[in-house]
């Protein structure tokens, strides 16, 4: 007969409990590229290109940036792949190749810094050698960012990041006819992020000191030990926003299904027999463990089980594994069927007054949706998502943008674009708050059934 002290299960019950513990204790980052090498467990592949020498206006930053983000990176134990000054055929062949290395798996991250362009929608990275006077001689000389995009979603890896810091001033812009200025807001695939140094139709600054203004912002953020992915971008928007007085909004797109810690390779003090203090090094995996543990997401867990086949906490991922996978009855879900009376209100941001919209959305069997105005016209949006059985939601909008004045930086009418939702409900109501660009709150009414 087993006592209490030997039960399986009085371990699993202190295993949150230890897992707080470690990460309490976490304290200064203590990394060096020979050390992250040693400990990663995740391949980590970055392919960093920056052109500064055009033909006609030159850029002083992008190299750089590139090199100061590869010194970064390699110190976060990425391999790092890195080019100055490429013609077209170098960037292609670069961007096939990490395609190509991306299909072992693990994290992906793409790094641009130059001219960057936008014709008919569709974004295009500047070579250093390219002559454009014109949209077709755009598409001829320019790399277009859809091949970037294709590889990633191809090599299905866990996650992608991809920057592109390629809004700066452009003079091939007034070649083109009714060209627009900046980049195109693009949606990133599963398990990507797409971040561009300033929002979808704007342009960014090159920077006065040695490295562009968002650039800057970016590697002060990864070298924050803890943060997860969306907490650095966060970080880097506010930075850029408030140094630039709001003229440099950056901005993001991201369908991320999993977690990522840039820094989670940390020390923490343990005393030592003669009551000194002495560093200890934490392994990974409990780092890894505390980024993904709250996750919704059964592939997360799946990672960390490859990784760690003998972890400390295999069964608490076997057990998220199992209740993820588990079906949903419909009962579970049917008491949020019905129709939802629906209000967005968004406060004043930067250059862009507050608004209101009023809509209908329908639940049924957990999954929401609803439309404003005419879905694909100016003014448009529309809300998908699913709500958890115990109320959690995660809501995705995507939207054509109406009057300027209610637009971020008065981007133009017709511009597209995205965000995300954290919302709850009960059986009654619901409340939401938009996760990136500018504060909104969404509440939702149910309406009684006749």
């Amino acid at each position: 007969m087993r006592t209490a002290d030997s039960s399986p299960y009085r371990l699993l019950a202190l295993l949150p409990v230890l897992t707080a513990l470690i990460v309490s204790l976490c304290s200064t980052l203590m990394v060096t590229a020979a050390g992250a090498a040693e400990t990663a467990d995740e391949p980590r592949i970055a392919l960093l290109i920056g052109n500064s020498t055009y033909r006609e206006a030159p850029l002083r930053n992008p190299v750089n940036d590139v090199r100061a983000m590869a010194k970064t990176l390699r110190e976060l134990g990425f391999t790092v792949l890195a080019h100055e000054n490429a013609n077209k055929s170098t960037m292609e062949r670069a961007i096939l190749d990490f395609g190509r290395r991306l299909t072992g798996g693990g994290v992906g991250f793409f790094y641009y810094a130059g001219h960057g362009l936008q014709v008919r929608g569709r974004n295009f990275l500047i070579p250093v050698d390219a002559e454009i006077d014109s949209e077709a001689t755009t598409r001829i000389a320019g790399v277009d960012v859809d091949l970037l995009l294709e590889q990633t979603a191809e090599a299905r890896n866990r996650v992608n990041v991809v920057i592109l810091d390629a809004c700066r001033n452009n003079p091939f812009e007034r070649r083109l006819r009714g060209a627009s200025r900046g980049l195109s807001a693009v949606d990133a695939a599963r398990g990507t992020l797409i971040a561009y140094a300033t929002a979808p139709g704007s342009v960014a600054a090159d920077g006065s000191g040695s490295n562009g203004l968002y650039t800057e912002e970016l590697l002060k953020a990864l070298r924050v030990p803890g943060l997860k992915v969306e907490e650095v971008f966060k970080r880097v928007r506010a930075g850029v926003t408030d140094r630039s007085n709001g003229a440099q909004t950056p901005w993001e797109s991201s369908s991320l299904t999993g977690d990522l810690v840039f820094n989670f390779t940390v020390n923490v003090i343990a005393p030592s027999s003669a009551g000194t203090s002495a560093g200890a090094t934490v392994d990974r995996e409990a780092m890894f463990w505390a980024s993904i543990k709250d996750s919704n997401d059964a592939a997360v867990f799946e990672a960390y089980l490859k990784q760690y086949p003998g972890g400390t906490f295999v069964p608490l991922a076997r057990r998220r594994i199992e209740t993820l996978a588990a079906p949903v009855t419909s009962s579970r879900l049917a008491k949020f069927d019905g129709t939802w009376a629906t209000a967005i209100d968004c406060e004043a941001a930067t250059r862009a007054e507050p608004y209101s919209l009023r809509l209908f959305v329908a639940v049924k069997d957990g999954v929401l949706s609803g439309n404003f105005g005419t879905e694909g016209q100016p003014g448009s949006l529309s809300l998908n998502g699913s709500i958890q059985p115990d109320g959690s939601a995660g809501i995705g909008a995507r939207g054509i943008t109406g009057d300027v004045k209610f637009n971020i930086n008065q981007s133009a009418r017709g511009t597209p674009y995205s965000y995300r939702v954290s919302a709850r409900f009960d059986e009654a109501r619901g409340s939401g708050e938009r996760l990136d660009k500018r504060a909104c709150h969404l509440s939702f009414t149910k309406q009684a059934s006749h």
